[in-house]
């Protein structure tokens, strides 16, 4: 039977082709997805389930400014501005998910502090059309249940 053993080292995420290291402390990476739900509603002529459009989400990154990606994503920013070009994103977890998404834009830089005795996290909030969860490692420990 197959463990899963939580490994923070063990993320990886790459952003438009770029490598991203450096994490902040906590929960670095944080996923929203948008519809794919269910719904139970009631109309004159009774109950209903109504299923919504999987319509992608926002990845919250953050990391240190130490990081070496981060004037490689400020730089993936601006061409993003102005070429209009969108990106991909891919992210193992520490359990070993594995996230894809695309369809991806940056959305605003939130405003930053420094100069404290704490490094603070530089946040990237993107936008994408589309984010999958590869679900073969769980389908693996349920004996191909799913």
């Amino acid at each position: 039977m197959r463990r899963n053993i939580y490994l923070q080292s063990g993320h990886v995420v790459v952003i438009g082709g770029i490598p991203v290291t450096n994490f902040a402390e906590g929960d670095f990476i944080q996923i929203q997805t948008e519809g794919g739900s269910a719904s139970r509603i009631k109309g004159g002529d009774g109950p209903a389930m109504s299923l919504s459009v999987k319509q992608g989400g926002k990845i919250t990154v953050s990391i240190l400014p130490t990081s070496p990606a981060l004037g490689l994503l400020l730089s993936l920013r601006e061409r993003m501005i102005s070429n209009g070009t969108l990106f991909s994103i891919v992210i193992m977890s520490g359990v070993e998910e594995i996230i894809t998404a695309g369809g991806c834009g940056f959305g605003e830089l939130p405003q930053f502090a420094t100069g404290g005795d704490k490094m603070t996290a530089r946040n990237f909030d993107i936008e994408c059309l589309n984010i999958n969860l590869d679900t073969s490692g769980v389908e693996a420990v349920t004996g191909g249940l799913l």
